[in-house]
């Protein structure tokens, strides 16, 4: 069974996309924060650097974002020759430009003015001329009479990409999907002029819009939404995405929170660690560093005795390892250079085998990746497209209490786990008030909410500061009356 679910509880936007219970894609956007892949901003030119035909803009965010000379566009709306970084943007100029790689913690994001706004028919450039049609529609018939009706609608300075599920859409889905998109660049262009300086343009629903587009759009046999804004907006988009998928969309009312009664809090959990264990004993250890990342393959408690059986059982490890690999990449959010080390191997048909295996599952997940071979030590290189920050630079931060050589939960990310916990607590026992100790990183995060933040808790809270506590470990000491939650807070304050 293929499910997405999403919730907008507690301020922040997640989704999930699980097949048979099990979590393969994980997708949040916190609100008001970060620079996300597909975000628009109004910038301004900081720095012209011809010797690396590359500039730096002024987003608002307090990091320069970085842009290449082939992610611009010439001025005059026609390229000639070999472009100039000089020619197309100057220091001072005001540019509305894209994200289109998200930053880490040691480099700037990346963000292109060659504007594009994904459908999931149609992709829609705003200030690129002509229509270019994927090459997997091969009847040419289907090829003109698609590159006839889209020109049609396009005024001489737009453009289209068409997708390949656009060859059986019907036109008037074609129609409005591409009057939705031109909907938004208006839109956008409008919050841009009101903005007196650099800053971000409002990102709406984009990021719902691309679950919906990319997770939910075919293939998916339910989508639970929890929240009720969040269910209207996921609606009203799939109105326009995925009309035909509106008789699986369901709003999830039950008493525990929808990722807890999934199990995917768990499952992030595991995602998280270095290890990850293999069905038939073996394990991966997953390392990553600033240049790339290393997985090793371990045979771990397999029961080969030698020779041919030994050959077997490690064939039979490296290919469960490929499978589990790429689904690591995929939900862990891995990019850039990937060394793998599987179990070493001597009979060349074994090693296709689980190259094979790995090609296989690589090419399931909507990133792309490349697969270069094997080194003379044996080893598997591999790259994976960077889109958006990884999972563990999303959800942890470097520990200051070990010099940044370890990782704890976020503050924005340890608060949503302490309201999913007073949510269950005030669903399930009709929780007034709790009384939580904090560590005192958190203490001092949380002693900041406005006294309309505290009033958007689902109970009221009492909060005790411990500094003995692990900088990501916290502790409900008591869920139930106000007047005892204020009783106890105040004889241990």
């Amino acid at each position: 069974m293929r499910q997405v679910a999403i919730s907008g509880s507690g301020g922040r936007l997640r989704a999930a996309l699980l097949e048979g219970g099990r979590l393969q894609e994980w997708r949040t956007e916190d609100e008001g924060t970060g620079v996300l892949a597909g975000d628009l901003y109004r910038g301004r030119v900081a720095d012209v650097l011809p010797g690396i035909q590359s500039a730096f803009v002024d987003v608002g965010v307090g990091q320069n974002a970085y842009i290449y000379v082939d992610d611009t566009l010439p001025r005059n709306g026609v390229a000639s020759g070999k472009p100039n970084i000089s020619e197309r943007v100057q220091i001072g100029e005001k540019v509305i430009v894209q994200v289109s790689k998200e930053g880490t913690e040691l480099k700037a994001p990346k963000v292109t003015t060659r504007v594009s706004l994904q459908g999931r028919y149609l992709v829609y450039l705003p200030k690129e001329a002509g229509v270019s049609i994927s090459r997997k529609i091969a009847d040419a018939v289907v090829r003109q009479k698609l590159l006839d009706t889209l020109t049609a609608w396009l005024e001489p300075e737009e453009g289209v990409i068409v997708r390949t599920e656009a060859a059986d859409a019907e036109v008037s889905r074609l129609s409005e999907e591409l009057a939705y998109l031109k909907r938004r660049w208006r839109d956008t262009l409008t919050e841009a002029e009101q903005l007196s300086g650099p800053g971000f343009i409002s990102r709406d629903l984009a990021m719902l819009e691309a679950v919906i587009r990319d997770l939910a759009g075919s293939g998916v046999d339910e989508v639970l939404v929890e929240h009720g804004n969040t269910f209207q907006q996921v609606k009203a988009i799939m109105h326009v995405f995925a009309d035909e998928n509106l008789d699986k969309l369901r709003w999830y009312r039950g008493s525990e929170p929808l990722f807890a009664h999934l199990g995917i809090e768990a499952q992030l959990q595991r995602a998280l660690g270095r290890q990850v264990s293999l069905k038939n004993g073996g394990h991966l250890v997953i390392d990553r560093t600033e240049a790339m990342t290393v997985i090793d393959v371990n045979t771990g408690a397999f029961t080969g005795k030698g020779g041919q059986q030994r050959e077997q059982a490690i064939t039979a490890t490296n290919v469960e390892a490929a499978v589990e690999i790429a689904s690591q990449l995929r939900l862990r959010d891995i990019g850039g250079i990937i060394i793998i080390d599987f179990i070493d191997m001597k009979e060349a048909a074994n090693k296709e085998r689980v190259m094979v295996a790995l090609k296989r599952e690589l090419s399931r997940d909507p990133v792309p990746s490349t697969v270069l071979g094997i080194t003379a030590l044996g080893l598997v290189e591999m790259t994976r497209k960077r889109v958006r920050a990884s999972l563990a630079e999303r959800m942890t931060e470097p520990c200051g209490a070990c010099a940044g050589h370890g990782r704890v939960w976020t503050l924005e990310e340890m608060q949503h786990r302490l309201w999913t916990e007073v949510t269950t607590l005030v669903r399930v026992q009709e929780a007034e008030a709790v009384l939580i100790e904090l560590p005192e990183r958190l203490f001092r995060f949380m002693g900041e909410l406005t006294l309309e933040q505290q009033q958007q808790w689902p109970a009221r809270l009492f909060l005790l500061h411990s500094p003995e506590r692990k900088p990501d470990e916290y502790r409900i000491l008591y869920a139930g009356r106000t007047g005892e939650a204020a009783r106890l807070h105040g004889k241990q304050s």
